[in-house]
């Protein structure tokens, strides 16, 4: 290596973000060197081993110049860290069902699955919210209308509480629910119908004031024509 080769092996394991690094190692592809490229990655991992952008692009410079066995090497020690945090996508799951986005935890849960295969409680909690999953709505619930209310599905809401009404006359808390619910809706009915209004009106007061207006440029050009013709 010379010349600017040598100011980037000077630099690449002093740069303390990993953003920086992964850029100059990066212009170092760019430019077609792949020996150089090799080189710097090796000495940021002197530093900064484990950083799994540069260990990446380590990983497909092997692979471009046909080093398959070192191409696998560190494409394994990358898996390897990735596994190590999969961790996060139980996590995940945890949040989004909390937040009964189950298609969501669904997804969290495969993902930790896909590096956790031994793990039954996991697998078996997949299980449940596959099923769950494959029957939301099977008997209408107060839970299903909430949940509908939350995502702004007010008229949805109304639904539901009026089929768990009518399976359950006796159920007066529900039943509390539904009038209170129909009677907002209800009230953003007429706040859309005043809304509307208001706009109507707002536009033929526009329509008004460009008829004015129009009709004052046109005196304005009867008058000057006027004064020119005298």
């Amino acid at each position: 290596m010379g010349g600017l080769d040598d100011i980037y092996d000077e630099l690449v394991d002093k740069i303390a973000t990993s953003k920086a690094r992964l850029l100059l190692v990066q212009t170092l592809k760019k430019e077609g060197k792949p020996q150089a490229v090799i080189h710097a990655c090796k000495k940021v991992f002197e530093i900064f081993p484990d950083d799994l952008c540069i260990r990446r692009l380590l990983a497909e410079t092997y692979l471009e110049e046909g080093s398959w066995d070192l191409a696998e090497k560190e494409l394994d020690k990358i898996a390897n860290e990735i596994s190590k945090l999969s961790f996060i996508f139980k996590l995940q799951y945890d949040l989004f069902k909390s937040k009964n986005k189950i298609d969501d935890a669904t997804h969290s849960l495969k993902l930790y699955l896909a590096h956790n295969e031994g793990d039954r409680e996991a697998a078996d909690l997949l299980t449940e919210i596959s099923e769950f999953k494959e029957e939301p709505s099977a008997l209408p619930t107060s839970t299903l209308a909430e949940l509908y209310y939350k995502q702004g599905e007010i008229e949805e809401a109304v639904k539901v509480y009026e089929q768990v009404v009518a399976s359950s006359p006796e159920d007066e808390k529900a039943r509390k629910r539904l009038d209170k619910l129909r009677e907002e809706r209800e009230a953003k009915s007429g706040e859309g119908k005043a809304t509307l209004l208001a706009r109507e009106r707002k536009l033929k007061l526009l329509g008004v004031l460009e008829r004015w207006l129009a009709a004052v440029e046109q005196r304005k050009l009867e008058v000057s024509e006027s004064i020119a013709g005298m």
